[in-house]
């Protein structure tokens, strides 16, 4: 009985890692998701490098942690990073389609997440 009921405590806490890995991948989507689309798309913006695109937020890992920088301001978007990629993707009508990719992991417990979203579209 001792053995199963270990075993099954391990379960529960990959489960639970799971879910939490899930739910961060998920907030940090669509954070960034919605700055994506609240970007204004216009000649300037996209005769500058894609890198620059979503300027002032800036999106970098340190330490697995994923933070948006916008000016002197940093927020936590994931923890457990093991990586982050944005690419644009293709142009249709001046406005972009960016990719965001993400993978997290916890323990025995992983997820990745990915969404493509079109610059502008909240406009």
């Amino acid at each position: 009985l001792g053995p199963m009921l270990h075993s099954a405590g391990d379960a529960a806490r990959v489960a639970a890692d799971q879910v939490a890995l899930e739910r961060e991948a998920d907030f940090a989507l669509d954070r960034i998701a919605a700055r994506i689309r609240s970007t204004a798309v216009g000649p300037a913006l996209l005769d500058k490098p894609s890198s620059e695109w979503l300027k002032p937020a800036a999106y970098s890992i340190a330490d697995g942690v994923l933070t948006e920088q916008q000016g002197k301001d940093s927020y936590v978007l994931a923890e457990s990073v093991n990586s982050f990629s944005l690419t644009a993707a293709s142009t249709e009508a001046g406005q972009p389609l960016l990719t965001v990719r993400l993978d997290l992991a916890r323990g025995s417990a992983s997820t990745s997440a990915a969404a493509s979203v079109r610059m502008g579209s909240d406009l």
